[in-house]
């Protein structure tokens, strides 16, 4: 989903024949003149109003207490984070500093939350944030205390003021214990920006490895190693003292144990060579930062390659589950050489303790090689899925959340997003849902009768530690757990309505059963003038309801929607309302501190819009009675800009924009007429503006063309599929030509036998050689 720079140039249609008489020069150069006037004059009104609304509209937008709009800041997000990263440089020592919000502003994906077990203080870096059009890469250090109280209403305010107090929908900020974040300027050297990366904790220590920087104008991953020194606030970078390190990679997963890290999986992609997937383990030393690489038996059975998995290490083994890679098509027909995604299910385990007798020349050093063991699916187990999170909590690995993508017709992908949680007992091997528990009449755990249903066995949600996960000692059958996952038309019943990239509130258009869109319905609605009670905390029945005036263009119009996610306040606007349960999301951070685990962040897809979840939800594991509400998030301010379908929304035009603002100053426009512009007069304003937008997203959805999608268009027109014919990145073109001489030897054979057959004579063996030579430079150029 990352943006590319190309940016195509689109005509605008015109409707009926051109004049061919020959029109007056003078005339013709004067309505030119006038024109090319016009679409300046509106391209210096856009700039300018893009740079206006630009924080405003890329979540950072607030209200004041009299209700009114703030002032939107002057600078845009790629400026604010250029002159944090010139301030970092500057630094001799670290600054510590709060957070303007209640919670990190923009939200973020694929960061990492990491616990500090000596201050009991997590840990946030990186990350990443896609709105549409481009993708943002952080760099940036946060820290966050979630059992601190403010001392007193002042400092509450000043950590909440650009907070936008939603009173319409009962959440008031002043109701959530929502911790203290601090902003930590570090000063350098530090890690560059990135997402994707794993972290862990060893010795007053957290230690960043690898990750990618995706953006519009680079894409790259990263194998270096940082640590950040939580008592001083410094970054190091590690370097390897010897061993084998890993190859650059993200979407893996790493762990710490004794005084090792252990890494596993991800993936990596680039522009010359196919996308690797790695199943390869490899482990660095803390106290001699050496790494070494894992070496099997030649018979050994192994996971299969992936990235985004789940893994956790306990009682000396490591455990791993899931995952997601692709694989590419054998086949010879049609289809052939295009990758398959697999949503992996199956659980390994890998006993460590043949590594414990390590010595200083490796973690290995006279210990037999470890062996790989599948583990059986037992207990009730979740259904298939992808980018679930997890994290350790005594001898079980709390899963939560993913998604499954399946293919549905004409090669449109489906996905439902799950919201459940799951824990594998790793001693007894074996699966449990962790549901909520129902509230209990008080007393101790009673004792299940004969014939009594499992799920009526309760628990007082006492402070018993043992007793904390009442399916362990409740045997199930060994079957895929049912759940309720959320699909797309669900998704859009619930997430209706955001704001795109021209200020504009967009509805998605839900269908009815039978096909029929809402908007057919918009004019008989509208003969009512009257708007319907909708419930403001409840899941709708059916559909969302939509209503919207016919005139086209007008700031307020009325649409009135709720769902059990958001409604529309009044304001006109998308606001939040209060849930129970946390939203279904993948990526999401998930960490445990004491029995209180955690869940933060994440992205849910709705069609085409991706939504970067900021909520922040706990529950105790003790108790498992409630999810309580840290932060309600600030989705519903999201902006979006890849609106790109038109059938697929409804929008408000709230903007108002000029008819001249809608033009965009990158469009070619055909040779003008005067049959044009009279023409262009006689179409209603409802036209013009029209096809001034379809022009207009026409060109914004050439924009939006991913980085990973273009890269491998490129690999298809390249041809890079054969390493034998592909120069690898960084090498030069007598070391490509050392590598694969046998290949161009027999490449150059071959081309001669042709010649010879026309000429009569052969080549020499240094001829040959020569002719190779040629071919692969020809190649490599």
């Amino acid at each position: 989903h990352h943006t590319s720079n190309k940016i195509s140039h689109q005509y605008i249609s015109r409707m009926g024949k051109k004049d061919k008489k020959k029109k007056d020069p003078e005339k013709k150069a004067a309505l030119a003149a006038k024109k090319e006037a016009k679409a300046d004059k509106a391209a210096v009104k856009r700039l300018q109003k893009e740079q206006d609304r630009l924080n405003s509209l890329s979540i950072q937008d607030s209200d004041r207490d009299d209700g009114k709009p703030q002032k939107p800041q002057e600078e845009s997000l790629d400026s604010i984070l250029a002159s944090f990263r010139q301030r970092t440089k500057e630094l001799e020592t670290a600054v510590q500093e709060p957070i303007d919000t209640s919670f990190p502003c923009p939200p973020r994906g694929n960061f990492t939350l990491t616990l500090c077990p000596t201050n009991g203080l997590f840990y946030m870096f990186g990350g990443e944030y896609y709105d549409g059009s481009e993708n943002l890469v952080f760099d940036e250090l946060l820290r966050w205390n979630p059992d601190f109280k403010a001392d007193n209403n002042d400092e509450q305010e000043g950590a909440n003021e650009n907070i936008s107090d939603s009173t319409d929908n009962n959440n008031n900020i002043d109701s959530y214990d929502t911790g203290k974040w601090t902003r930590i300027l570090t000063p350098s050297p530090t890690p560059p920006p990135r997402c994707a990366h794993s972290a862990v904790f060893h010795n007053d220590g957290i230690y960043i490895f690898g990750g990618e920087m995706a953006t519009a104008e680079k894409y790259h991953h990263y194998k270096d190693l940082w640590r950040l020194d939580v008592k001083k606030n410094t970054w190091e970078e590690c370097k390897s003292r010897g061993g084998s390190p890993p190859a650059a990679r993200s979407g893996h997963r790493a762990v710490a144990w004794r005084h090792y890290m252990i890494i596993f999986g991800g993936f990596q992609e680039e522009l010359r060579a196919d996308t690797r997937w790695f199943n390869d383990v490899h482990i660095f030393d803390f106290q001699t930062n050496i790494w070494c690489e894992l070496k099997y038996n030649k018979l050994a059975r192994l996971p299969p390659a992936r990235s985004a998995c789940n893994m956790t290490v306990c009682a000396d083994a490591l455990f791993i589950y899931g995952g997601y890679s692709k694989l590419k098509n054998a086949n010879t027909g049609a289809g052939a050489n295009k990758s398959e995604g697999i949503t992996h299910i199956d659980c390994w385990m890998l006993p460590l303790k043949p590594l414990i007798n390590a010595s200083k020349s490796g973690p290995l050093s006279g210990a037999s090689p470890p062996s790989w063991e599948r583990i059986s699916r037992k207990g009730e187990y979740p259904s298939q899925r992808a980018g679930t999170s997890a994290v350790l909590h005594k001898n079980k690995l709390l899963v939560f959340g993913g998604v499954l993508d399946s293919e549905g017709d004409q090669h449109k992908m489906e996905s439902v997003f799950y919201d459940d949680l799951f824990a594998l007992d790793m001693e007894r091997r074996r699966w449990f849902a962790m549901r909520l528990k129902k509230a209990s009449g008080g007393g101790r755990r009673r004792k299940k009768k004969d014939n009594q249903d499992d799920s009526k066995v309760e628990n007082d949600g006492g402070n018993d530690s043992d007793n904390s996960e009442e399916e362990d000692e409740v045997p199930q059958n060994d079957a895929e757990a049912i759940s309720s996952g959320w699909d797309f038309d669900k998704l859009r019943n619930d997430m209706f309505a955001f704001i795109d990239g021209n200020g504009n509130i967009v509805y998605e258009k839900i269908e009815d059963e039978d096909g029929e869109d809402d908007s057919n319905k918009i004019g008989e609605e509208e003969k009512t003038k009257e708007a319907p009670d909708l419930p403001t905390d409840a899941t709708p029945v059916g559909k969302t309801v939509t209503r919207e005036k016919k005139q086209v263009g007008v700031k307020n119009v009325d649409k009135i929607d709720a769902s059990a996610v958001m409604q529309v306040d009044s304001k006109g606007l998308p606001s939040t309302v209060t849930r129970q349960t946390p939203l279904p999301r993948i990526n999401c951070a998930v960490a445990i501190k004491g029995n209180t685990l955690y869940i933060y962040g994440g992205v849910v897809e709705v069609g085409d819009r991706e939504v970067t979840l900021d909520d922040c939800w706990s529950i105790d594991l003790n108790k498992r009675d409630k999810w309580t509400c840290i932060w309600p998030g600030q989705m519903h301010k999201q902006v979006w800009k890849g609106v790109d379908d038109d059938d697929s929304y409804i929008s408000s035009d709230q903007g108002g924009d000029d008819d001249e603002d809608s033009l965009d100053e990158d469009f070619e426009l055909d040779p003008i007429h005067e049959d044009d512009v009279n023409n262009d007069e006689k179409m209603t304003e409802e036209e013009r503006k029209k096809a001034k937008k379809a022009a207009k997203k026409a060109k914004e959805k050439e924009k939006r063309r991913g980085v990973r999608h273009e890269i491998t268009e490129l690999k298809e027109k390249l041809g890079v599929d054969n390493a034998q014919r592909t120069p690898q990145m960084g090498e030069s073109v007598a070391e490509f030509y050392a590598r694969t001489t046998e290949y161009w030897s027999v490449e150059a054979a071959k081309s001669a036998g042709v010649a010879a057959a026309d000429s009569g004579e052969r080549l020499s063996t240094k001829e040959l050689a020569r002719e190779g030579f040629l071919q692969a430079k020809k190649r490599y150029e």
